[in-house]
């Protein structure tokens, strides 16, 4: 039995209807034990150091990369298993987003970990040089800077885009908005398009 078919009755039997009560037992205890290791300053230590050292390290990358891909080609070959794993996965964010504990604990996180992350000089760093390096390769790919140029000109010469934003402007500077949008229409100067 190979492993792919493995993993999918592994994941059959959780999403099996009979074992529902273990399968939110077991779902209760990942989450928990999620959560504390949350909150464990030496985990998070372990995990920016190694989060540090795997942006540096190009071998890594690579060999990150190509045990992605192939795993995802081997995987999107067996429907079992992308239907199996759709459906966990589904399952997974709806129970979760239903979670308002859950929720906000995971934002509280994620702000943590953010703050955190921006006084760490190292980190942010590698973040940044990984950042540059992604847009210098953006930048040099001649059919995106066209994509970006021709956004970019399409925004520029959207008139209602200046409308708003004078009307916004007005509003702001003048603490009151008018009752109808001809009446703010009329109050501003005409603006032409190109």
């Amino acid at each position: 039995m190979n492993l792919i078919t493995t993993m999918t009755d592994a994941i059959n039997t959780i999403t099996d209807e009979e074992n529902l009560e273990q399968t939110e037992k077991l779902f209760n205890a990942i989450a928990d034990l999620i959560s504390k290791s949350v909150s464990s300053s030496a985990l998070n230590a372990t995990l920016k150091e190694s989060f540090v050292a795997s942006l540096m390290d190009d071998d890594l990358h690579e060999a990150t990369l190509d045990t992605l891909q192939l795993s995802l080609v081997k995987a999107s070959e067996n429907e079992r298993l992308r239907m199996t794993v759709l459906d966990v996965t589904k399952s997974a964010f709806v129970g979760a987003l239903n979670d308002d504990d859950f929720v906000r604990e995971l934002m509280a996180s994620i702000v943590s970990a953010i703050v955190q992350a921006s006084k760490e000089d190292e980190l942010t760093l590698s973040l940044l040089e990984v950042t540059t390096r992604a847009v210098s390769q953006a930048l040099a790919d001649e059919a995106f800077v066209k994509e970006l140029r021709g956004a970019v000109k399409s925004t520029l010469q959207d008139g209602d885009l200046y409308k708003a934003g004078a009307r916004g402007v007005f509003a702001a500077a003048f603490g009151h908005r008018s009752s109808s949008k001809t009446e703010d229409d009329a109050s501003l100067p005409k603006l032409s398009t190109v």
